[in-house]
């Protein structure tokens, strides 16, 4: 009777083991489907459309790769109207590092100091200030963060379907690229390019900050000053927003924006934390997926490794590895085709770490875990403290070295 019952409670757990291996690899197939069918339909960009687009860049801190951003920018297909460069105050360095680099480029930049926010994060009170000065003369506002690197289509690219009014909202997303060879860069290009190649649901309004594209239409019915107000996100409020006033988003897969990645381990983890905390209050439908499938393949790879000594089990740990390198040889195809391509030091390093997939998913998914703790949130220099998607307080803020 004992042993019965005992039989029965393993043939159960194996059972259970048995199913949740076969889901992470059904998993790993969807993303590699998805990685392929992407780059079998991926083709070079390159239109040009006549458009006043003035974009709006919030920055802070040293920024130090100002210049390197204002060079891509020159370059563009499409020339901006402006660049409307916002900061928290006089005090910052990125005033001073913005004021010095004003001039001699084929777009004016005009330098906003904004108020320092007491409940909203920085940047939402930058992107407020920085709005008031559209006017009647743009067709496009566009919004993009100081680290990337967008080559010479993008903001053609970027407001073409506003220009055709299919679309009221446009966005893209980032694409890791190693600047520097460090652990954190490799890390973080290897966990960011997945997700980049991963779909995008519409009925999601998921947008990002980092480049989107809005109508004039768009920004008015939105009224940024009030949605940005008592927020710690401006880009998933935005989106949020944008699909309770039915208007049409355009994620745009094509449009990966490299950003150049030179930073060590510890702040990967930092700002991935700070992501996921994001997430947790304001999509946290997504948070549940993202730790849903990093739970679901450490398990797996916990059961396998538990098992090395069965023939099957280390055939299945071999197809998960060999899946791992197929991904990153995807990934090093979409980066050739868009015109960034890897070294050939850089898709190595990013090989090897196909080889120890398991630490990547659990480097990862301590970043998912941690932001559970949605309380305190640190951007930057500043910390809030996050009882709601609308209830921020600035707790503290650090002084500028002088």
């Amino acid at each position: 009777m004992h042993r019965s019952l005992a039989d029965e409670i393993g043939n159960q757990e194996l059972v259970a083991a048995a199913a949740l291996i076969i889901v992470a690899f059904l998993q790993i197939a969807v993303g590699l489907w998805g990685g392929l069918f992407f780059l079998s339909r991926l083709r070079p960009l390159g239109s040009v459309r006549p458009a006043n687009a003035s974009l709006i860049l919030p920055l802070t801190g040293q920024a130090a790769g100002l210049e390197r951003l204002l060079k891509a920018l020159d370059c563009q297909t499409l020339t901006p109207r402006r660049l409307i460069v916002s900061v928290e105050s006089q005090h910052d360095p990125a005033y001073w590092r913005a004021e010095s680099l004003a001039q001699g480029w084929s777009f004016p930049i005009e330098v906003v100091v904004a108020e320092q926010a007491s409940h909203c994060a920085q940047k939402c009170a930058n992107l407020i200030a920085a709005l008031r000065r559209i006017d009647a003369h743009d067709e496009a506002i566009v919004l993009l963060d100081a680290d990337i690197l967008p080559p010479k289509w993008w903001l053609s690219e970027l407001v073409a379907p506003l220009l055709d009014g299919k679309w009221d909202l446009v966005n893209g997303y980032r694409w890791p690229t190693v600047a520097a060879p460090t652990v954190g860069a490799h890390v973080d290009a290897s966990i960011e390019r997945t997700i980049a190649l991963l779909p995008r649901p519409r009925r999601l309004n998921a947008v990002w900050g980092g480049s989107l594209a809005l109508s004039p239409q768009a920004l008015e019915t939105l009224e940024p000053e009030r949605i940005l107000a008592d927020t710690l996100s401006d880009d998933c409020t935005i989106g949020k927003q944008a699909g309770a006033h039915g208007l049409r988003v355009l994620t745009r897969r094509v449009l990966l924006v490299p950003t150049p990645m030179a930073g060590r381990l510890l702040p990967v983890w930092r700002f991935g934390r700070r992501q996921y905390q994001i997430l947790h209050t304001y999509l946290p439908a997504l948070w549940w997926l993202a730790f849903g499938v990093l739970s679901t393949q450490l398990a797996a790879w916990g059961i396998l490794l538990a098992h090395l000594d069965h023939a099957g089990v280390r055939l299945a740990i071999s197809a998960l590895i060999i899946a791992a390198v197929a991904g990153c040889f995807i990934q090093a195809g979409v980066a050739r085709r868009l015109g960034f391509p890897d070294t050939a030091s850089a898709q190595l390093v990013q090989c090897l770490l196909a080889l120890f997939k398991p630490v990547v998913h659990l480097f990862h998914w301590t970043m998912v875990t941690a932001a559970i703790a949605t309380r305190d949130v640190r951007w930057g220099h500043v910390s809030y403290r996050v009882l709601g998607p609308n209830n921020v307080t600035v707790r503290s803020r650090d002084r500028w070295k002088s």
